[in-house]
C-alpha cells in the first residue's frame, strides 16, 4: 500500500523533530543508557507487516530508554513519499557504513549494487541481526548468474537459508484467521534475550522452518483457533497436516518403487 499524507506527515514531523529530513530516513539521537555509543540501523521494507510503522516506534524506545543511537531507512518513491512496493529503494543507505547492529523487516527487496554492497560488507563484518518475519525471504528478483543472485530467496534458500538459517517455506495456521502464542522453551526461561517475557502472542500465522544445528531455540510458535491470545491450539490442524504428511511421506516412495498406485494395489489385495 502507498503510503501519502498520512505517513508522509507523520515522517515530517518526527524527522523534523530528529533533525534528520534531508535524506529520507529517521534519526533519532540517544539519550542516556547502556546502549551509549552505538549505532543501531532499523531497514523496513516489506507490502505486508507496516514496517515503516513499527520500526520507528522500536528505533525511539531504543535510543530513548536504552542509549542508542538509531536510523531508520525506507523504501521511497522518488518523490520521498514511503512506498513498500518500491523494492528497489533504500534510503540514506550511507548510515549502513556505522551500524553496530541490523534490525530488519524486509521482504522481495532487490537493491542497487551499491546498496547490496554496503549491506554485505556488514553482514560479513559479523555485526548483530535481528530479522524480523518476511526478512526470511528479504531479497528476490536479482538477475540469474549476477553477483547477487544467491541472495534470492528461491535459489537454495538464498540470505535467509544462508544468513539467518531459514528462508520462506509455508505458513502453519490460516491468515489472519488463527493467530499464534509463543512457547517458551523451557530449557531456555533463564536466556538473557528471554529476561522478563512471560507471555507472547501475535495476531499472525506461524512459519515453519527447519533451523541448523546449531541453532539455539528460545520461543516455538503455537498455532491457535481463533485470534485472541486466550483461545485454544489449533490441534485439529495439527493433527490433519502431520497425518498429510505421514500419508504422503509413505505414499509417493511406495508408488515410485512400484510402478503402481498403492491403494489400487491395497484394494486388490
Amino acid at each position: 500500500m502507498k503510503h501519502g499524507i498520512a505517513l508522509g506527515v507523520l515522517v515530517a514531523l518526527v524527522t523534523t523533530a530528529s533533525g534528520q529530513s534531508s535524506t529520507g530516513s529517521v534519526a533519532y539521537p540517544a539519550k542516556a543508557g547502556p546502549g551509549k555509543g552505538k549505532h543501531i540501523v532499523l531497514l523496513s521494507g516489506d507490502e505486508e507487516y507496516r514496517g515503516e510503522e513499527g520500526l520507528p516506534m522500536l528505533a525511539k524506545i531504543l535510543s530513548q530508554r536504552h542509549g542508542f543511537e538509531t536510523t531508520v531507512l525506507f523504501s521511497l518513491d522518488p518523490d520521498g513519499t514511503i512506498n513498500p512496493k518500491n523494492v528497489a529503494s533504500l534510503s540514506d543507505p550511507a548510515a549502513l557504513d556505522s551500524a553496530d547492529a541490523i534490525i530488519m523487516l524486509l521482504r522481495f527487496r532487490h537493491w542497487s549494487d551499491e546498496d547490496m554492497a554496503r549491506f554485505e560488507k556488514r553482514v560479513n563484518a559479523g555485526i548483530p541481526i535481528i530479522a524480523l518475519r518476511t526478512s526470511t525471504h528479504a531479497f528476490n528478483g536479482f538477475e540469474k548468474g549476477s553477483r547477487w543472485d544467491s541472495w534470492n530467496y528461491n535459489n537454495q534458500g538464498g540470505f535467509g537459508k544462508r544468513v539467518l538459517g531459514e528462508t520462506w517455506l509455508t505458513h502453519w495456521g490460516r491468515h489472519k484467521v488463527e493467530a499464534t502464542r509463543g512457547a517458551l522453551e523451557e530449557s531456555q526461561r533463564k536466556h538473557p534475550v528471554l529476561r522478563g517475557v512471560a507471555d507472547l502472542f501475535g495476531d499472525t500465522d506461524v512459519y515453519e522452518a527447519y533451523p541448523p544445528a546449531d541453532a539455539r531455540i528460545l520461543v516455538r510458535g503455537q498455532v491457535l483457533k481463533g485470534m485472541k491470545p486466550n483461545d485454544p491450539i489449533a490441534l485439529t490442524l495439527a493433527v490433519v497436516t502431520m497425518l498429510t504428511a505421514a500419508i504422503l511421506a509413505g505414499y509417493f516412495p511406495a508408488r515410485k518403487a512400484a510402478h503402481i498406485d498403492p491403494m489400487i494395489a491395497l484394494r486388490h489385495d
